[in-house]
Protein backbone atom coordinates (compact mmCIF):
# COMPACT_ATOMS: atom_id res chain seq x y z
CA UNK A 1 0.00 0.00 0.00
CA UNK A 2 1.47 3.50 -1.42
CA UNK A 3 2.56 6.06 1.80
CA UNK A 4 0.83 8.42 -0.05
CA UNK A 5 -2.83 10.35 1.53
CA UNK A 6 -5.41 8.23 -1.27
CA UNK A 7 -8.80 8.69 0.08
CA UNK A 8 -12.31 7.91 -1.55
CA UNK A 9 -15.36 9.15 -0.36
CA UNK A 10 -17.82 6.93 -0.22
CA UNK A 11 -21.79 5.97 1.42
CA UNK A 12 -23.36 3.64 3.41
CA UNK A 13 -25.06 2.25 -0.05
CA UNK A 14 -21.81 0.98 -1.06
CA UNK A 15 -21.14 -1.23 1.58
CA UNK A 16 -24.88 -2.49 1.90
CA UNK A 17 -25.35 -3.31 -1.45
CA UNK A 18 -21.52 -5.09 -2.81
CA UNK A 19 -20.30 -5.88 1.31
CA UNK A 20 -17.78 -4.25 3.23
CA UNK A 21 -14.91 -6.50 2.56
CA UNK A 22 -15.21 -6.66 -1.06
CA UNK A 23 -15.66 -2.60 -1.63
CA UNK A 24 -12.36 -2.53 0.35
CA UNK A 25 -10.40 -4.58 -1.60
CA UNK A 26 -11.41 -3.29 -4.47
CA UNK A 27 -10.81 0.18 -3.51
CA UNK A 28 -7.21 -0.83 -2.85
CA UNK A 29 -6.73 -2.32 -5.26
CA UNK A 30 -8.40 -0.52 -8.01
CA UNK A 31 -7.50 3.17 -6.69
CA UNK A 32 -4.53 2.28 -4.44
CA UNK A 33 -7.27 4.03 -1.83
CA UNK A 34 -5.42 3.64 1.71
CA UNK A 35 -8.12 6.51 3.64
CA UNK A 36 -12.07 6.13 3.64
CA UNK A 37 -14.47 9.39 3.91
CA UNK A 38 -17.16 7.87 5.46
CA UNK A 39 -20.44 9.70 4.13
CA UNK A 40 -22.59 10.03 7.61
CA UNK A 41 -24.28 12.12 8.09
CA UNK A 42 -25.60 13.53 4.69
CA UNK A 43 -28.73 14.53 3.20
CA UNK A 44 -27.67 15.14 -0.13
CA UNK A 45 -27.20 13.07 -3.22
CA UNK A 46 -23.74 14.05 -4.17
CA UNK A 47 -22.81 12.17 -1.20
CA UNK A 48 -25.07 9.55 -0.10
CA UNK A 49 -27.35 6.89 -1.77
CA UNK A 50 -26.39 5.42 -5.19
CA UNK A 51 -25.87 7.35 -8.52
CA UNK A 52 -28.66 10.03 -9.81
CA UNK A 53 -31.31 8.94 -10.76
CA UNK A 54 -31.09 9.55 -15.12
CA UNK A 55 -27.60 9.28 -15.22
CA UNK A 56 -25.31 6.18 -15.92
CA UNK A 57 -25.09 3.42 -13.57
CA UNK A 58 -21.56 2.19 -12.97
CA UNK A 59 -20.25 -1.03 -13.57
CA UNK A 60 -20.92 -2.39 -9.86
CA UNK A 61 -23.45 -2.49 -7.08
CA UNK A 62 -27.09 -2.55 -7.84
CA UNK A 63 -28.08 -1.86 -11.07
CA UNK A 64 -31.26 0.03 -9.79
CA UNK A 65 -32.02 3.72 -8.56
CA UNK A 66 -32.32 4.25 -4.84
CA UNK A 67 -35.22 7.03 -5.33
CA UNK A 68 -36.99 6.89 -2.49
CA UNK A 69 -33.16 7.36 -0.71
CA UNK A 70 -33.76 10.44 2.27
CA UNK A 71 -30.41 10.21 4.40
CA UNK A 72 -29.18 11.04 7.32
CA UNK A 73 -27.02 9.36 9.93
CA UNK A 74 -25.47 5.86 9.25
CA UNK A 75 -24.57 5.58 12.57
CA UNK A 76 -25.24 5.12 16.00
CA UNK A 77 -26.67 8.07 17.60
CA UNK A 78 -26.00 7.98 21.42
CA UNK A 79 -29.00 10.73 23.01
CA UNK A 80 -26.72 11.38 25.74
CA UNK A 81 -24.72 13.51 23.48
CA UNK A 82 -28.17 15.86 22.43
CA UNK A 83 -29.10 17.64 25.37
CA UNK A 84 -28.02 21.18 24.64
CA UNK A 85 -29.96 21.33 21.10
CA UNK A 86 -33.99 21.64 20.45
CA UNK A 87 -33.19 19.08 18.09
CA UNK A 88 -32.20 16.31 20.39
CA UNK A 89 -30.65 13.06 18.53
CA UNK A 90 -32.75 13.37 15.22
CA UNK A 91 -31.28 12.79 12.16
CA UNK A 92 -30.94 8.35 11.85
CA UNK A 93 -31.23 7.42 8.21
CA UNK A 94 -34.51 6.03 7.61
CA UNK A 95 -33.07 3.42 5.04
CA UNK A 96 -31.28 0.29 6.53
CA UNK A 97 -32.06 1.39 10.24
CA UNK A 98 -30.55 -0.82 11.41
CA UNK A 99 -26.85 -0.48 9.30
CA UNK A 100 -24.05 1.03 11.58
CA UNK A 101 -21.53 2.38 8.88
CA UNK A 102 -19.14 3.05 11.17
CA UNK A 103 -19.03 0.08 13.22
CA UNK A 104 -19.01 -1.75 10.05
CA UNK A 105 -16.21 -0.56 8.51
CA UNK A 106 -13.75 0.99 10.33
CA UNK A 107 -12.43 -1.72 12.12
CA UNK A 108 -12.20 -4.12 8.75
CA UNK A 109 -10.51 -0.87 7.14
CA UNK A 110 -8.22 -0.66 10.14
CA UNK A 111 -7.34 -4.57 9.59
CA UNK A 112 -6.33 -3.36 6.17
CA UNK A 113 -3.95 -0.31 7.23
CA UNK A 114 -6.62 1.89 6.29
CA UNK A 115 -7.97 4.95 7.96
CA UNK A 116 -11.18 6.14 8.59
CA UNK A 117 -12.61 9.90 8.38
CA UNK A 118 -16.15 10.57 9.26
CA UNK A 119 -17.60 12.73 5.99
CA UNK A 120 -19.84 15.26 7.60
CA UNK A 121 -22.24 17.06 4.54
CA UNK A 122 -24.25 19.85 6.11
CA UNK A 123 -26.60 19.59 3.16
CA UNK A 124 -27.83 22.57 4.81
CA UNK A 125 -30.95 23.15 1.84
CA UNK A 126 -32.38 19.73 2.05
CA UNK A 127 -36.04 19.86 2.48
CA UNK A 128 -35.65 16.33 4.63
CA UNK A 129 -33.60 18.44 7.46
CA UNK A 130 -36.59 20.89 7.30
CA UNK A 131 -39.00 18.12 8.03
CA UNK A 132 -37.75 17.26 11.01
CA UNK A 133 -39.07 18.53 14.80
CA UNK A 134 -38.06 21.56 15.49
CA UNK A 135 -35.58 22.18 12.39
CA UNK A 136 -37.46 25.49 11.32
CA UNK A 137 -36.45 27.39 14.11
CA UNK A 138 -33.07 27.02 13.29
CA UNK A 139 -32.96 28.66 9.65
CA UNK A 140 -31.40 31.92 8.77
CA UNK A 141 -34.32 34.74 8.87
CA UNK A 142 -34.39 37.00 5.37
CA UNK A 143 -34.43 41.02 4.89
CA UNK A 144 -38.23 41.03 5.69
CA UNK A 145 -38.14 38.91 8.59
CA UNK A 146 -38.95 35.84 7.20
CA UNK A 147 -37.31 32.05 7.99
CA UNK A 148 -35.23 31.25 4.85
CA UNK A 149 -34.42 27.48 3.71
CA UNK A 150 -30.72 27.92 5.14
CA UNK A 151 -29.53 27.45 8.21
CA UNK A 152 -27.87 29.84 10.51
CA UNK A 153 -24.73 29.64 11.81
CA UNK A 154 -25.17 31.42 14.36
CA UNK A 155 -28.32 29.69 15.53
CA UNK A 156 -27.02 28.01 18.96
CA UNK A 157 -29.18 24.82 18.58
CA UNK A 158 -28.32 24.49 14.72
CA UNK A 159 -24.33 24.86 16.33
CA UNK A 160 -24.97 21.89 19.09
CA UNK A 161 -26.55 19.86 17.24
CA UNK A 162 -23.41 19.86 15.10
CA UNK A 163 -21.02 19.92 17.95
CA UNK A 164 -23.05 16.84 19.19
CA UNK A 165 -22.62 15.07 16.02
CA UNK A 166 -18.89 15.37 15.81
CA UNK A 167 -18.90 14.64 20.08
CA UNK A 168 -20.53 11.53 19.51
CA UNK A 169 -18.26 10.28 16.51
CA UNK A 170 -15.16 11.42 17.95
CA UNK A 171 -15.93 9.59 21.56
CA UNK A 172 -17.81 6.53 20.22
CA UNK A 173 -15.69 5.07 17.44
CA UNK A 174 -12.57 4.70 16.37
CA UNK A 175 -11.95 7.59 13.50
CA UNK A 176 -9.19 9.00 12.09
CA UNK A 177 -10.33 12.28 11.56
CA UNK A 178 -13.45 14.66 10.61
CA UNK A 179 -13.99 15.87 7.32
CA UNK A 180 -17.10 18.87 7.17
CA UNK A 181 -18.42 20.11 4.06
CA UNK A 182 -20.22 23.41 3.84
CA UNK A 183 -20.88 24.82 0.06
CA UNK A 184 -22.03 28.17 0.96
CA UNK A 185 -20.54 31.45 -0.22
CA UNK A 186 -22.66 33.77 1.42
CA UNK A 187 -25.43 36.63 0.72
CA UNK A 188 -23.50 38.61 -1.22
CA UNK A 189 -21.13 36.32 -3.48
CA UNK A 190 -24.50 34.94 -4.34
CA UNK A 191 -25.86 38.30 -5.15
CA UNK A 192 -23.06 39.02 -7.26
CA UNK A 193 -22.93 35.84 -9.13
CA UNK A 194 -26.65 34.63 -9.83
CA UNK A 195 -30.45 35.84 -10.15
CA UNK A 196 -31.50 35.58 -6.53
CA UNK A 197 -34.22 36.24 -3.98
CA UNK A 198 -34.79 37.81 -0.52
CA UNK A 199 -34.91 34.71 1.15
CA UNK A 200 -31.09 33.84 -0.22
CA UNK A 201 -29.72 37.19 1.49
CA UNK A 202 -29.44 36.30 4.96
CA UNK A 203 -29.32 36.25 7.64
CA UNK A 204 -31.25 38.71 9.98
CA UNK A 205 -32.26 36.20 12.87
CA UNK A 206 -31.83 37.63 16.43
CA UNK A 207 -28.46 35.87 17.15
CA UNK A 208 -26.59 37.57 13.89
CA UNK A 209 -28.10 40.77 14.64
CA UNK A 210 -26.98 40.85 17.89
CA UNK A 211 -23.56 39.97 16.28
CA UNK A 212 -23.37 42.24 14.12
CA UNK A 213 -23.79 44.90 16.44
CA UNK A 214 -21.21 43.47 18.81
CA UNK A 215 -18.93 44.22 16.21
CA UNK A 216 -19.73 48.18 15.20
CA UNK A 217 -21.95 47.08 12.33
CA UNK A 218 -25.22 49.53 11.42
CA UNK A 219 -27.93 46.59 11.19
CA UNK A 220 -30.63 48.62 9.79
CA UNK A 221 -28.28 50.28 7.72
CA UNK A 222 -26.62 46.49 6.44
CA UNK A 223 -30.49 45.56 5.90
CA UNK A 224 -30.96 48.56 3.59
CA UNK A 225 -28.38 47.75 1.67
CA UNK A 226 -29.01 44.11 1.10
CA UNK A 227 -32.21 45.60 0.23
CA UNK A 228 -31.15 47.62 -2.70
CA UNK A 229 -28.81 44.50 -3.59
CA UNK A 230 -31.73 42.53 -3.89
CA UNK A 231 -33.61 45.18 -6.19
CA UNK A 232 -30.09 45.47 -8.41
CA UNK A 233 -30.14 42.01 -8.52
CA UNK A 234 -33.73 41.06 -9.65
CA UNK A 235 -33.92 43.95 -11.78
CA UNK A 236 -30.67 43.33 -13.35
CA UNK A 237 -31.39 39.39 -13.94
CA UNK A 238 -34.29 40.05 -15.45
CA UNK A 239 -32.73 41.95 -18.26
CA UNK A 240 -33.60 45.58 -17.57
CA UNK A 241 -30.35 47.70 -18.07
CA UNK A 242 -29.33 50.53 -16.14
CA UNK A 243 -27.98 53.64 -17.90
CA UNK A 244 -24.70 53.60 -15.79
CA UNK A 245 -24.44 50.07 -16.33
CA UNK A 246 -24.86 47.00 -14.16
CA UNK A 247 -21.66 46.68 -12.77
CA UNK A 248 -21.25 50.68 -12.17
CA UNK A 249 -24.82 50.58 -10.40
CA UNK A 250 -23.77 47.50 -8.29
CA UNK A 251 -20.51 49.50 -6.99
CA UNK A 252 -22.36 52.69 -6.30
CA UNK A 253 -25.03 50.43 -3.72
CA UNK A 254 -21.83 49.60 -1.57
CA UNK A 255 -20.35 53.19 -1.81
CA UNK A 256 -23.67 53.95 -0.42
CA UNK A 257 -23.53 51.04 1.73
CA UNK A 258 -20.10 49.91 2.88
CA UNK A 259 -22.48 47.77 5.42
CA UNK A 260 -22.97 45.58 2.93
CA UNK A 261 -19.53 44.41 2.82
CA UNK A 262 -19.30 44.27 6.79
CA UNK A 263 -22.37 41.81 6.72
CA UNK A 264 -21.12 39.59 4.06
CA UNK A 265 -17.92 39.56 6.49
CA UNK A 266 -20.13 38.89 9.26
CA UNK A 267 -21.66 35.62 7.59
CA UNK A 268 -18.32 34.36 6.79
CA UNK A 269 -16.78 35.08 10.06
CA UNK A 270 -19.65 32.79 11.42
CA UNK A 271 -19.21 30.07 9.23
CA UNK A 272 -15.37 30.49 10.03
CA UNK A 273 -16.07 30.54 13.77
CA UNK A 274 -18.47 27.20 13.30
CA UNK A 275 -15.26 25.48 11.92
CA UNK A 276 -13.36 26.50 14.85
CA UNK A 277 -15.66 25.21 17.80
CA UNK A 278 -15.93 21.88 15.62
CA UNK A 279 -12.32 21.83 15.44
CA UNK A 280 -11.87 22.49 19.41
CA UNK A 281 -14.94 20.17 20.15
CA UNK A 282 -12.89 17.03 17.99
CA UNK A 283 -9.66 17.84 19.91
CA UNK A 284 -11.23 18.06 23.07
CA UNK A 285 -12.79 14.59 22.59
CA UNK A 286 -9.51 13.14 20.60
CA UNK A 287 -6.47 15.43 20.47
CA UNK A 288 -5.02 13.50 17.52
CA UNK A 289 -8.30 13.16 15.62
CA UNK A 290 -7.47 15.02 12.32
CA UNK A 291 -10.36 17.77 11.00
CA UNK A 292 -10.17 19.81 8.20
CA UNK A 293 -13.17 20.75 5.72
CA UNK A 294 -14.36 20.73 2.21
CA UNK A 295 -13.80 23.70 -0.06
CA UNK A 296 -16.08 23.84 -2.47
CA UNK A 297 -15.83 24.20 -6.67
CA UNK A 298 -16.68 28.24 -6.24
CA UNK A 299 -12.90 28.96 -5.14
CA UNK A 300 -11.89 28.00 -8.79
CA UNK A 301 -14.33 30.39 -10.49
CA UNK A 302 -15.15 33.23 -8.14
CA UNK A 303 -12.43 35.45 -7.36
CA UNK A 304 -14.99 37.27 -5.16
CA UNK A 305 -15.70 33.98 -2.92
CA UNK A 306 -11.91 33.68 -3.53
CA UNK A 307 -11.13 36.66 -1.45
CA UNK A 308 -13.55 35.14 1.20
CA UNK A 309 -11.69 31.74 1.59
CA UNK A 310 -8.34 32.93 2.63
CA UNK A 311 -6.60 29.66 2.98
CA UNK A 312 -3.95 31.07 5.76
CA UNK A 313 -7.04 32.39 7.95
CA UNK A 314 -8.92 28.50 7.23
CA UNK A 315 -5.34 27.15 8.51
CA UNK A 316 -5.55 28.50 11.71
CA UNK A 317 -8.44 26.05 12.41
CA UNK A 318 -7.49 22.80 10.21
CA UNK A 319 -5.46 20.01 9.76
CA UNK A 320 -6.07 19.16 6.24
CA UNK A 321 -8.39 21.30 3.53
CA UNK A 322 -9.59 19.43 0.97
CA UNK A 323 -9.82 22.02 -2.38
CA UNK A 324 -12.41 20.40 -4.78
CA UNK A 325 -10.32 20.69 -7.95
CA UNK A 326 -12.60 18.48 -10.33
CA UNK A 327 -10.68 19.09 -13.44
CA UNK A 328 -12.94 17.47 -15.95
CA UNK A 329 -16.72 18.26 -14.31
CA UNK A 330 -15.05 22.42 -14.00
CA UNK A 331 -15.64 22.99 -18.16
CA UNK A 332 -19.54 22.97 -17.65
CA UNK A 333 -19.61 24.13 -14.22
CA UNK A 334 -17.19 27.11 -15.28
CA UNK A 335 -19.41 27.49 -18.61
CA UNK A 336 -22.36 27.60 -16.38
CA UNK A 337 -21.12 30.47 -13.53
CA UNK A 338 -19.97 32.74 -16.15
CA UNK A 339 -23.02 32.30 -18.37
CA UNK A 340 -24.84 33.51 -14.53
CA UNK A 341 -22.85 36.25 -13.95
CA UNK A 342 -23.61 37.61 -17.51
CA UNK A 343 -27.14 38.18 -15.83
CA UNK A 344 -26.10 39.84 -12.83
CA UNK A 345 -22.80 41.53 -12.62
CA UNK A 346 -21.47 41.70 -15.79
CA UNK A 347 -24.74 41.73 -17.77
CA UNK A 348 -23.18 44.57 -19.63
CA UNK A 349 -21.19 41.61 -21.70
CA UNK A 350 -21.18 38.22 -23.18
CA UNK A 351 -20.09 35.46 -21.68
CA UNK A 352 -17.06 34.99 -24.33
CA UNK A 353 -16.04 38.68 -23.34
CA UNK A 354 -15.77 38.04 -19.53
CA UNK A 355 -14.54 34.44 -19.82
CA UNK A 356 -10.63 35.59 -20.91
CA UNK A 357 -11.11 38.37 -17.71
CA UNK A 358 -12.41 35.24 -15.36
CA UNK A 359 -9.37 33.07 -16.68
CA UNK A 360 -6.56 36.26 -15.90
CA UNK A 361 -7.94 37.05 -12.60
CA UNK A 362 -7.89 33.63 -11.08
CA UNK A 363 -4.65 32.95 -12.73
CA UNK A 364 -6.52 29.57 -15.01
CA UNK A 365 -4.83 28.84 -19.11
CA UNK A 366 -7.91 26.47 -20.81
CA UNK A 367 -9.37 25.90 -23.35
CA UNK A 368 -12.12 28.42 -25.54
CA UNK A 369 -15.22 29.10 -24.01
CA UNK A 370 -17.54 27.86 -26.23
CA UNK A 371 -15.64 23.97 -25.78
CA UNK A 372 -15.33 23.84 -22.22
CA UNK A 373 -18.57 22.14 -21.48
CA UNK A 374 -17.24 19.02 -24.36
CA UNK A 375 -13.67 19.38 -22.67
CA UNK A 376 -13.87 20.17 -19.14
CA UNK A 377 -10.03 21.59 -17.95
CA UNK A 378 -6.56 20.28 -17.85
CA UNK A 379 -4.82 18.62 -16.26
CA UNK A 380 -2.52 21.24 -15.20
CA UNK A 381 -5.61 23.46 -13.90
CA UNK A 382 -4.94 20.65 -10.99
CA UNK A 383 -0.75 21.16 -10.08
CA UNK A 384 -1.96 25.11 -10.87
CA UNK A 385 -4.88 25.17 -7.96
CA UNK A 386 -2.85 22.76 -5.34
CA UNK A 387 0.73 24.69 -5.71
CA UNK A 388 -1.98 27.96 -5.20
CA UNK A 389 -3.77 26.28 -2.23
CA UNK A 390 0.16 25.03 -0.94
CA UNK A 391 0.97 28.45 -1.16
CA UNK A 392 -2.02 29.84 0.93
CA UNK A 393 -0.89 27.37 3.91
CA UNK A 394 3.02 27.66 3.96
CA UNK A 395 4.42 28.11 6.95
CA UNK A 396 2.05 26.01 8.89
CA UNK A 397 1.21 22.66 9.43
CA UNK A 398 -1.99 22.48 7.39
CA UNK A 399 -2.26 19.66 4.56
CA UNK A 400 -3.55 20.22 1.34
CA UNK A 401 -5.55 17.01 -0.02
CA UNK A 402 -6.64 17.81 -3.78
CA UNK A 403 -10.03 16.60 -4.58
CA UNK A 404 -10.19 14.25 -7.78
CA UNK A 405 -13.79 14.08 -9.78
CA UNK A 406 -14.39 10.52 -10.98
CA UNK A 407 -17.63 10.44 -13.06
CA UNK A 408 -19.34 13.17 -11.26
CA UNK A 409 -22.50 13.29 -13.20
CA UNK A 410 -22.82 16.72 -15.41
CA UNK A 411 -25.32 17.94 -17.48
CA UNK A 412 -27.60 18.18 -14.31
CA UNK A 413 -30.41 20.82 -13.40
CA UNK A 414 -28.65 22.44 -10.77
CA UNK A 415 -27.56 26.12 -10.24
CA UNK A 416 -23.75 24.96 -10.74
CA UNK A 417 -24.18 22.96 -13.96
CA UNK A 418 -27.11 24.13 -16.53
CA UNK A 419 -25.78 22.36 -19.32
CA UNK A 420 -27.10 19.49 -21.50
CA UNK A 421 -26.46 17.23 -24.10
CA UNK A 422 -24.63 13.81 -25.20
CA UNK A 423 -21.55 15.16 -26.13
CA UNK A 424 -20.61 16.53 -22.76
CA UNK A 425 -17.06 16.12 -20.96
CA UNK A 426 -16.60 12.39 -19.88
CA UNK A 427 -13.99 11.38 -17.36
CA UNK A 428 -11.39 8.68 -18.88
CA UNK A 429 -8.75 6.26 -16.81
CA UNK A 430 -5.95 7.95 -18.81
CA UNK A 431 -7.74 11.63 -17.52
CA UNK A 432 -8.17 10.44 -13.93
CA UNK A 433 -4.59 9.53 -13.97
CA UNK A 434 -3.22 12.49 -14.90
CA UNK A 435 -5.54 14.72 -12.54
CA UNK A 436 -3.82 12.45 -9.69
CA UNK A 437 -1.04 13.09 -11.04
CA UNK A 438 -0.85 16.34 -11.54
CA UNK A 439 -2.21 16.89 -7.79
CA UNK A 440 1.12 15.69 -6.36
CA UNK A 441 3.07 17.06 -8.74
CA UNK A 442 1.65 20.62 -7.67
CA UNK A 443 2.87 20.04 -4.09
CA UNK A 444 -0.32 17.70 -2.46
CA UNK A 445 -0.16 15.95 0.61
CA UNK A 446 -3.06 14.02 -0.35
CA UNK A 447 -5.96 13.56 -2.98
CA UNK A 448 -9.64 12.42 -1.95
CA UNK A 449 -11.15 10.53 -5.19
CA UNK A 450 -14.67 12.37 -5.01
CA UNK A 451 -17.74 12.68 -5.26
CA UNK A 452 -18.44 9.39 -4.48
CA UNK A 453 -17.98 5.49 -5.33
CA UNK A 454 -21.48 4.82 -6.14
CA UNK A 455 -21.16 6.97 -9.03
CA UNK A 456 -17.51 5.93 -10.58
CA UNK A 457 -16.49 3.26 -13.25
CA UNK A 458 -14.06 0.68 -12.14
CA UNK A 459 -12.39 1.56 -14.79
CA UNK A 460 -11.50 5.62 -13.97
CA UNK A 461 -11.01 4.14 -10.98
CA UNK A 462 -8.65 1.98 -11.70
CA UNK A 463 -6.70 5.55 -12.86
CA UNK A 464 -6.05 6.10 -9.98
CA UNK A 465 -4.36 3.47 -9.14
CA UNK A 466 -2.18 3.73 -12.54
CA UNK A 467 -0.81 7.44 -11.16
CA UNK A 468 -0.52 6.02 -7.48
CA UNK A 469 1.80 3.64 -8.04
CA UNK A 470 4.06 5.95 -10.36
CA UNK A 471 4.53 9.00 -8.26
Amino acid sequence: MSDKFVAIQIGAASFIDEGTDKVLDILAERGGVNQLFLATPTWTRGTGGRQLPGHPIPDHGVQEYDLDWVGGNYATVHPEFYGNTVLGSIGRAPEHPGYDMLEDVIPKAKARGMGSYAWIEESNYSQALRDYPNFPKLLEVDLWGRPTLHTCFNNPDYKNWHLSIVEDYAKSYDLDGIAWCSERPGPLNLAIQKPVEAGELGCFCAHCQQLGRNLGINVERAREGMAAVLAWNNKTSSGEKDPDGAFTSFWRILLRYPEVLAWQNLWTHSQRQMYADIYGVAKACKQDLQVGWHVYHNISFSPFYRADQDYGELAKVSDFLKIVIYNNCAGPRFFTWVTSICRTLFADATPAEVYPLMLKLLNLDEGQFDDLSQIGFSADYVKRETARAKAGVEGTTTKIYSGIDIDIPVGMKEDYDLTSGDNLTRCSRDGVRDAVTAAFSGGADGVVLSRKYSEMFLDNLSGAGDAIRKV
